[in-house]
């Protein structure tokens, strides 16, 4: 894509939304996960059964673009708890939806990943009433993530092209699009596990996937649990001379222990020794009077090495350095440049964690580590759900085919954690990108994740409140002598209610009205219904202001009292029921009941959500829909019995009609 070409015109974020989401966590057991997490949730009788969080939605103020972000802290891992990032998350949100001006951004500067994006959100977080230095890392991790999908689709362009594009531009470098393909991902052992009590053949981990390299969680106080069940895992029959091993020992041991692991594993089978790519912080934390620093954290490493041989990845020392500086990444390059610039170290690989890290810092890490170290990175999860495994994959791709890489040993990266969800937020789930090799496929990956959002992502749909409490969300009604409604409204959530007194039989009206084709008639905002099977599938097509949507749905029709039920099952989530109530032999009252979900861009076309949208709603589009029926039906009633005058002046009423909903649309 030729940058020269995109528009760098400044774009502001519209409405945010965001939704809870829990999902099991377990091992082959069923009896969660063990050893998860840092410090003292790493011990092995700690557990975790279930992954929580939410999932955010972020749209471009136009309505145009949409992302999604995960916010998940990790007990153990974060500092923030759910409660907190919830607390946050209604404030940005309460902001975002009441501000009269809004913070812009440029696409390209954003995607470029050097710090625009950190200076945008600290503007949104700081209107929002939070102090930026007490946001909650996963907040911002998960707004990251949801603001480059929205810049991503304003670039014109998949998230791993956008962000390679622009973040190498300031290099001068160019990487082509085919360059993203599938990424190798490690598969995972947690700490109580074993061979025997992970399901699947010898040899594949997990799911029934071969993947070539395999993290096994160590540290243990007892080494030889952890060198047994790595001489398993390597020596088992289908798995000798093909699978690669690394350990993660989270700082469990202090020197001397970790130095003893290091040379009993190699005089028991050098070839397992050999298989080792690296081992995750060996060493607990080297602190001089209660101080650290990363300086003397890699000497003690390099230490390591220089004894025993095998190799280290630093991933907790990262995230220290991080906090220490509050996460500016010009104070962590300054003390990395120092530790690590113009001298050898036995470091192997950078650990990234972009939920704990952030995105636009792990990828400044990256490159930084790269360019100037040549350390490769490892971008690693922190238990994830699908959505916040996509974006860590996706950074993972740009780093591993960045410029400076081609002649670096490149590693797998730690997303095998997918394995263990018992559900997910992506539909399909993030397995099924991942093939039996243990390779991830990115392109169908980005396409899933492009201008994703979370109606598409959640199975909610609307639902009714027939007489909302004052603790309810916003009700307005209109009342005439033949017409009442009423709506409610929460977010983008709207109920309405209609009723509509009808001059013929409820049977006449059931027929007509369930003949679902003939519906553009009397709404002539629909472009047409289509039935698609025989079960009462159909499609349906509208166009409002000249946007155009569809969906199908599945419908029902009803004999007490007669009418027609019907839920959206793809596209604009919607869903009501019409019922015709009989008065006498030849009248009936006609009840319609709806909900829907206004899509991100209509919102921003009516321009005012939700008064003008209730107001359109109730006393327009169903309004004069409703009127529109009875006066088709009265016109094809006249017409069956030979009163052409009745039914030629009832169809120019109708057509008048129609012209004027069509002018309100404009």
């Amino acid at each position: 894509l030729d940058s020269t070409t995109v528009d760098a015109k400044a774009y502001a974020v519209g409405l945010m939304e965001f939704e809870a989401f829990s999902i099991t966590i377990g091992s082959s057991d069923g009896n969660g996960v063990q050893g998860i997490g840092w410090g003292s949730s790493a011990r092995a009788e700690n557990k975790l059964q279930r992954r929580e969080g939410f999932i955010v939605s972020i749209a471009s103020s136009d309505g145009k673009a949409v992302g999604v972000g995960e916010v998940s802290p990790l007990k153990g891992l974060h500092k923030e708890t759910l409660e907190d990032a919830e607390s946050q998350l209604r404030l940005i949100k309460d902001y975002l939806a009441s501000a009269a001006e809004l913070p812009t951004f440029n696409a390209e500067e954003v995607l470029s990943l050097n710090g625009s994006l950190s200076i945008f959100i600290t503007e949104i977080v700081t209107m929002a009433g939070i102090d930026p230095i007490l946001v909650a890392t996963s907040v911002k991790s998960g707004l990251e993530m949801a603001i480059l999908s929205v810049a991503s689709q304003l670039y014109g362009s998949f998230l791993p092209q956008s962000l390679a594009a622009n973040h190498w531009q300031k290099d001068l470098l160019s990487i082509p699009s085919s360059s993203f393909g599938l990424l190798p991902i490690n598969g995972l052992i947690t700490r109580g596990e074993t061979l025997e009590t992970i399901s699947g053949s010898v040899g594949r981990v997990s799911k029934n996937i071969n993947f070539g390299s395999v993290k096994v969680k160590i540290g243990n106080d007892d080494i030889d649990v952890d060198i047994r069940t790595l001489r398993e895992l390597r020596q088992s029959p289908s798995s000798v001379g093909q699978i690669k091993l690394r350990g993660d020992a989270n700082r469990a041991w202090d020197r001397p222990l970790a130095n003893t692991f290091a040379a009993e594993l190699k005089r028991l089978d050098s070839s397992i020794f050999e298989s080792i790519e690296f081992i995750e912080e060996p060493l607990m934390k080297q602190s001089l009077n209660g101080e650290w620093n990363i300086e003397r954290q890699v000497a003690a490493l390099d230490d390591f090495t220089r004894r025993g041989g095998m190799p280290y990845a630093l991933d907790e020392s990262l995230a220290d350095l991080a906090e220490i500086h509050a996460y500016n990444f010009d104070c962590i390059a300054h003390d990395l440049r120092a530790v690590f610039g113009g001298q050898e170290r036995a470091c192997t690989a950078f650990v990234l964690k972009p939920a704990l890290l952030g995105l636009e810092l792990s990828m400044q890490i990256a490159s930084l580590s790269q360019k100037e170290f040549k350390i490769n990175a490892v971008f690693s999860s922190s238990f994830d759900s699908g959505i916040g495994l996509a974006f860590t994959a996706i950074l993972a791709s740009v780093v591993d085919n960045s410029p400076y890489s081609t002649s670096m040993t490149k590693y797998s990266h730690g997303l095998g954690t997918f394995s263990m969800l018992g559900g997910d937020t992506l539909s399909p789930p993030f397995e099924t990108y991942v093939n039996q090799e243990g390779m991830l496929n990115v392109p169908s990956l980005s396409r899933a994740l492009y201008g994703l959002s979370l109606d598409e992502i959640s199975d909610r749909l609307p639902t009714y409140n027939a007489v909302p409490s004052t603790n309810e969300p916003a009700v307005t009604s209109t009342e005439s002598e033949s017409y009442l409604a009423t709506t409610s409204t929460e977010g983008r959530d709207i109920t309405v209610s209609v009723s509509l007194p009808l001059p013929f039989s409820d049977s006449i009206a059931s027929s007509r009205f369930t003949d679902l084709p003939q519906m553009s008639r009397w709404s002539p905002w629909l472009n047409s219904v289509t039935y698609l099977d025989e079960a009462g599938l159909t499609e349906w097509n509208l166009n409002i202001r000249g946007v155009k949507f569809s969906w199908k749905a599945k419908s029902e029709v009803l004999d007490e009292p007669k009418g027609i039920k019907w839920e959206s099952v793809s596209g604009l989530k919607n869903r009501g029921v019409v019922e015709f109530e009989p008065t006498s032999d030849n009248n009936c009252i006609m009840k319609l009941q709806m909900s829907i979900i206004m899509p991100y861009i209509l919102v921003s076309l009516f321009q005012g959500m939700p008064s003008v949208v209730q107001e359109f709603l109730q006393n327009k589009l169903l309004k004069w829909s409703l009127e529109m029926f009875r006066d088709v039906v009265k016109a094809d009633l006249a017409l069956e019995r030979g009163d052409n005058e009745l039914g030629d002046a009832l169809f120019g009423a109708v057509e008048g009609r129609a012209n004027a909903l069509e002018e309100a649309l404009k």
